[in-house]
């Protein structure tokens, strides 16, 4: 393939799509850059195709819980895709979705710190138990 053709991005979607649903984001997200670089270069940087780029890309900052990078790929394709397509088609409103969804930015993931003192309870005969903090869930 020469080096002037756009689709010799594809086999880097390709496998950026692969890693991602093996849920390797950050190989994806390598994988990623390099076609949007491919794209930007040979159709521009207000293409569908590299705006395809910008929310997969988006998707990988998600995933690896970077939301305002993200947040930064899905409203360029966001907008991309509403000029280009119209705010009804399908990948403009997928866009919109994930922009909604990272904007957001629930993580169920809290960092555990280890335990800094014990605490204690008053047992009936006035005796003092050490007790061990519990982890809430």
């Amino acid at each position: 393939m020469s080096y002037t053709n756009p689709d010799r991005a594809l086999a880097y979607s390709g496998l950026g799509y692969v890693l991602f649903s093996m849920e390797e984001y950050k190989m994806a997200l390598r994988s990623f850059l390099k076609a949007r670089e491919i794209r930007e270069k040979l159709l521009g940087c207000e293409h569908v195709d590299t705006a395809c780029c910008f929310n997969n890309l988006g998707c990988c900052m998600y995933m690896l819980e970077r939301n305002q990078e993200a947040i930064g790929y899905f409203t360029l394709a966001n907008s991309i895709f509403d000029c280009e397509l119209g705010p009804f088609h399908n990948r403009t409103l997928v866009s919109a979705q994930n922009m909604k969804k990272a904007g957001r930015g629930y993580f169920n993931n809290v960092p555990e710190f280890p335990t800094l003192w014990e605490t204690y309870e008053e047992e009936e005969k006035g005796v003092k138990k050490a007790v061990a903090p519990t982890k809430k869930k």
